[in-house]
């Protein structure tokens, strides 16, 4: 199933798509966040709480046309979250694995 990440305000909605982050979901009974941040360290989409990364889900996170940092962090795991970039351009990745050992590697579109 592949989820889009819905805007949280009128104001998110107020600009022009420029890149995308697709992320397939592979975990062992996890729960994951996934987000996006512009090169000031400030969220600019993506998930603000968890949700099910399960095993065969897609998350594509949509957002305007500025350098940017993939970041996720699964729930209840003492792992730090995991960065990816800076970009400009669209990405992949998978997140997999179990709450104690997982891994979120970049692959190809």
């Amino acid at each position: 199933m592949v989820q889009k990440y819905e805007p949280e305000s009128l104001l998110e909605t107020e600009f022009t798509i420029a890149y995308s982050a697709t992320t397939y979901m592979g975990t062992f009974l996890c729960r994951c966040r996934i987000w996006i941040e512009d090169s000031n360290g400030l969220r600019i989409a993506g998930d603000d709480g968890y949700r099910d990364c399960g095993e065969g889900n897609y998350l594509t996170i949509d957002f305007q046309d500025q350098t940017y940092t993939v970041h996720a962090k699964v729930d209840g795991s003492f792992e730090q979250q995991k960065v990816r970039g800076p970009f400009n351009e669209n990405t992949c990745y998978s997140i997999h694995g179990s709450v104690d050992k997982w891994k979120f590697d970049q692959k190809s579109c």
